[in-house]
């Protein structure tokens, strides 16, 4: 190999290593700002919020798979009156939630053919967390503050009842 083309491939070499490692899919750069993949787990085909923290926490959920589904939350402990907690998310779109509850668990289930079908929530739906929500002094518990919008309307729904981040 002559020195021209050493020099190429070592340069090419250099051009590349920022990128190794990178996946588009795992990118907080799809979150808007200050809204971090912290404070929840998958657990099975589950996904657990407010892992370790019973603080008033706002999440929101973007729907990456190609189908709608619902987000599910079943009341299993002496549910009442309440039936469970649960929002369809439309392909590409976003939700989003207020928890002051810890360990808050949701399921991911489609229907089909007249049955409710399961679906690994790791596989079809992003989670993220702003760190630091401020929310009016009346406006805590568990609820969803916004849901099944496009981005920017899902923001704008949020900012509309007095929560910033």
């Amino acid at each position: 190999m002559n020195f021209t083309i050493k020099s190429l491939f070592i340069f090419s070499i250099f051009l590349l290593l920022p990128t190794i490692g990178c996946s588009g899919g795992s990118s907080e750069a799809d979150f808007p700002e200050g809204c971090l993949s912290v404070g929840y787990e998958f657990q099975d085909n589950n996904l657990v919020l407010n892992e370790s923290s019973s603080k008033q926490s706002l999440y929101l959920f973007h729907n990456i798979s190609e189908k709608s589904f619902w987000l599910n939350h079943v009341m299993s402990k002496d549910p009442g009156a309440s039936a469970g907690w649960a929002s369809e998310l439309n392909a590409d779109n976003w939700s989003a939630t207020a928890l002051d509850t810890e360990n808050f668990e949701v399921n991911c289930t489609i229907l089909g053919s007249g049955e409710v079908k399961d679906l690994n929530c790791k596989e079809v739906v992003k989670v993220c967390k702003f760190e630091k929500p401020v929310f009016n002094s009346e406006d805590s518990g568990n609820y969803w503050v916004a849901e099944n919008k496009p981005l920017n309307e899902l923001l704008e729904a949020i900012k509309s009842r007095g929560i910033s981040w």
